[in-house]
């Protein structure tokens, strides 16, 4: 049995190279608390959310360079956090994210287009929110070796090329329509990913399994024409598609088409930010995943964590769905 795991661990920072400075210590108390939940849990495959991406840590065949994911491990989770046992992840995948890449546009229609990092009004109008290049980006790490020469990317996937979008073809009348919202130059432009979305094959005992990664923006932070809502909802269709034989109309980073063959097992990880029952979606979006044939339903994690986490914010007894999951 392979177990995955992912974790929304906020290994961000404010500004660019402050995570790679911490990582390079062995005393930060946020990154050891991290490392002893993993440690303690010990999965498999592992996915971190909110992982700041550096660049300049990874060639061109996704090889870790030193920083800072190999100082992850090698300061944190390969020593000991309050008694917990080491753990190790010899193979490691991550790749530019779209957060914080100047798009050149006025993205917030505010009046401004910002294209200097960290400064007032940036993260806005950047491909993906955020203050510099690879902030909240994603990690994963593995047990088992990495397919590099199969791994496919969708960071520059425009959104305007999914077949009945909400960006172009959005139902919403008057002001709400993002047709309106956006122009006609920034819809050639926008990019579907708020971070990028990955397929990436893992070589597990039971065979190839495609892990598939993304991490879709929240549907609030918006007005009333709910971009990032509609934006939400079309990122997790594309796994939808990508899973069923909807996705012809796919291409990845290096033009090549389509999506999985419907004998391929696949993994969907990630923090899709949509849920069946609360908040904020668009559309009941999750439930093109939850609701797809092809997706194993059966079973919903749960844990005494959720259901502690609500209760300290008083939300409970609003929410319609059960927080243990």
């Amino acid at each position: 049995m392979v177990r995955f795991a992912q974790f929304n661990a906020s290994l961000n920072r404010n500004t660019a190279g402050q995570m790679q400075a911490d990582m390079a210590t062995r005393n930060n108390a946020q990154i050891a608390a991290v490392a002893e939940v993993v440690q303690r849990l010990n999965p498999d495959v592992l996915l971190i959310n909110e992982f700041d991406f550096e660049a300049a840590e990874f060639d061109a065949a996704f090889l870790p360079a030193n920083v800072p994911s190999l100082n992850f491990r090698r300061n944190y989770l390969n020593v000991s956090q309050n008694g917990a046992g080491t753990v190790d992840y010899p193979f490691v995948y991550a790749a530019p994210s779209n957060t914080g890449i100047a798009s050149g546009f006025d993205l917030n229609n505010n009046g401004q287009t910002v294209v200097l990092p960290g400064t007032p009004g940036y993260g806005d109008d950047a491909f993906g929110f955020g203050n510099f290049p690879g902030q909240f980006g994603m990690v994963l790490l593995s047990k088992f070796p990495i397919d590099t020469a199969n791994v496919r990317t969708f960071q520059t996937f425009l959104w305007k090329d999914m077949p009945d979008n909400l960006l172009t073809n959005d139902p919403t009348a008057g002001a709400n329509n993002l047709r309106n919202f956006y122009s006609p130059a920034e819809q050639n432009t926008l990019r579907l990913s708020s971070k990028s979305h990955w397929d990436v094959p893992l070589i597990t005992p039971e065979g190839v399994v495609h892990v598939l990664v993304s991490h879709p923006t929240p549907p609030v932070f918006d007005g009333p024409e709910d971009r990032n809502g509609k934006r939400n909802h079309d990122e997790i269709r594309f796994w939808a598609d990508y899973v069923s034989g909807q996705g012809n109309y796919i291409y990845d980073d290096r033009g090549r088409r389509g999506g999985l063959a419907t004998s391929d097992r696949f993994v969907i990880m990630g923090d899709q930010n949509a849920d069946p029952f609360d908040g904020d979606s668009f559309d009941n979006a999750i439930q093109q995943l939850l609701d797809n044939p092809r997706v194993n339903n059966t079973i919903a994690p749960s844990a005494p964590g959720g259901v502690q986490q609500v209760d300290e914010w008083g939300i409970n007894p609003n929410h319609r769905g059960n927080p243990a999951f």
